[in-house]
């Protein structure tokens, strides 16, 4: 196979195979496969975007909240092709392994339990330790999210859940005690939230990714139903 991606579709094919053209969605382009993904700079989240191109399926890479991959000195987003959306995503996440074990980067899926009884509240250059009603099983999953104070605008994603909070990956998080709206994807639906800020942090470090912890208002049972479904 080429080692380098094809200037027209921007694949990766064999040499004299004919080029399948211009990859443009043809339909909505959706969210699939998603991974923590433990880095250097923190923890990253990566996932893959499908679409119907003409006869065929598209598969996109990115990293959340709207980072696509691109191949080195090109503009236009890689992409993988297939005869199903299945095949399609498969390729992709093929790639995203490879590079994973390429860089050394640890693909995280494991559940942290938050220490009970205790809950550290992030600041500029020191954690506090608060009391809390209870202990929280945090599971780390990436759903794609939207937040805002007036409206749910702004784009990120979770770098982990629990019933009663979450935390949002972004580069920019809003301060302790700010109210959000929010809205999270579920992979079948979106579910509207409400929420705190209890702490954020905008400079990522090793294990830490830059972002915020909310404290959810009333989290709907669909949510937390959806919490308990996961391992």
């Amino acid at each position: 196979m080429s080692t380098s991606w094809c200037a027209v579709c921007s694949t990766r094919h064999e040499p004299g195979r004919e080029c399948p053209g211009d990859l443009g969605a043809t339909g909505p382009e959706r969210h699939g496969w998603r991974v923590n993904v433990e880095t250097p700079h923190g923890i990253e989240a990566y996932g893959v975007l499908i679409a119907p191109s003409h006869e065929v399926w598209r598969a996109r890479i990115m990293t959340f909240p709207n980072v696509l991959w691109s191949a080195p000195g090109q503009k236009a987003t890689i992409k993988f092709v297939g005869a199903t959306p299945q095949e399609a995503e498969r390729q992709a996440i093929d790639f995203v392994r490879a590079h994973c074990v390429s860089r050394g980067f640890v693909m995280r899926t494991e559940v942290s339990k938050v220490h009970p009884g205790r809950i550290e509240i992030e600041g500029s250059d020191r954690s506090v330790v608060r009391p809390v009603e209870r202990p929280a099983l945090r599971k780390i999953r990436f759903l794609p999210v939207r937040f805002g104070v007036i409206g749910a605008t702004e784009p990120g994603g979770t770098g982990n859940l629990s019933e009663t909070g979450l935390f949002i990956i972004t580069c920019f998080p809003l301060n302790s005690q700010s109210q959000l709206e929010m809205l999270l994807n579920l992979e079948v639906d979106d579910v509207p939230l409400q929420g705190t800020v209890r702490w954020m942090c905008k400079t990522p470090h090793v294990g830490r990714s830059p972002g915020m912890g909310v404290q959810l208002l009333t989290p709907p049972e669909h949510y937390v139903d959806y919490v308990r479904t996961l391992d």
